[in-house]
């Protein structure tokens, strides 16, 4: 409370607002069709026709959502937010690496147990070694951000955790603890390094009466992230399991053969790169432009 006293503005927002019924209620159906349709997919892998229904109506009622939302006086998210490039493309890589970090949360546990034979309690202590190379890099990236910029932090935050990444697409039943947890490791920091600056640049570049609806979208960004990592890369890795193991007759992916569980594990984690790779592209791109916008400026300067 009293650092909220200390450092937070004391603005209020101005009058004469009406809520958006017909906004928050397309986009309400929209949220609940998808996350549904992933958590059948989750469940049921990727047959059944509930789950294309359900991502039928999500895409409906979605087109239904933006349509109202132009011709809204009041909208409930402002879509000319996204006509800033450096906006959408920070929300694009936050929604990348969610994706990426939420499915290998879900199947690293796995891998541990079933692959390696470790108990949870060893399991549960290699799954900290990525979110506490994060919290260690985390504040210093945010100090760094301040100085050096946001833009660079991110893509050599990408860079590094794509490496953690592309280590882990060799995972097998040989591969060392110490390999384990410096791949990890890697993974850690890298999303410590990206995550800070690139909530800043979000905040950063939308107006001061739009910072709610910017931080709105960044919690929504990192939720769709984590549902769609955990689903699709779950229902992924079962798929190819269970593919791989045609000839045997078990139909628990988690209890097939150990060379199963391994193929279908490089087959998500190369999944994965490409995620991160597509993540570090766009942010790369936006470095590119940034640079090339000052040296123009610098240029035109007397």
């Amino acid at each position: 409370f009293i650092l909220v006293l200390m450092f937070v503005p004391n603005r209020h927002p101005g009058g004469g607002q009406r809520f958006d019924f017909g906004g928050a209620g397309t986009l309400f159906i929209a949220l609940v069709s998808l996350l549904l349709a992933l958590s059948f997919l989750q469940v049921g892998g990727f047959s059944g026709w509930m789950i294309g229904a359900l991502l039928l109506v999500a895409v409906v009622t979605l087109i239904v959502f933006l349509r109202l939302e132009r011709r809204a006086q009041q909208p409930m998210v402002e879509l000319k937010l996204f006509r800033n490039a450096l906006f959408s493309i920070n929300l694009a890589t936050a929604f990348l690496t969610f994706v990426a970090s939420a499915g290998v949360t879900l199947l690293l546990p796995l891998y541990l147990q079933n692959v390696m034979g470790y108990d949870p309690q060893k399991t549960g202590l290699l799954m900290i070694v990525s979110p506490l190379a994060m919290a260690l890099v985390a504040p210093l990236s945010g100090a760094l951000s301040d100085r050096l910029g946001s833009r660079l932090l991110t893509t050599v935050g990408l860079a590094v955790a794509l490496v953690g990444y592309f280590a882990f697409v060799s995972l097998n039943e040989h591969t060392s603890t110490l390999a384990y947890i410096l791949s990890y490791a890697a993974i850690g920091m890298g999303m410590g390094i990206f995550q800070s600056p690139n909530n800043s640049a979000v905040m950063g570049s939308a107006p001061k009466d739009r910072l709610g609806v910017a931080s709105g979208l960044l919690s929504l960004t990192r939720v769709l992230g984590q549902t769609v990592g955990i689903s699709l890369l779950g229902a992924l890795w079962e798929a190819s399991v269970l593919r791989l193991n045609q000839g045997g007759k078990v139909m628990d992916a988690t209890r097939a053969p150990i060379l199963a569980q391994v193929g279908g594990l490089t087959i998500a984690m190369i999944f994965i790169v490409a995620v991160i790779v597509l993540a570090l592209g766009l942010s790369a791109w936006a470095l590119i432009t940034v640079t090339r916008t000052k040296n123009t400026r610098a240029a035109e300067l007397p």
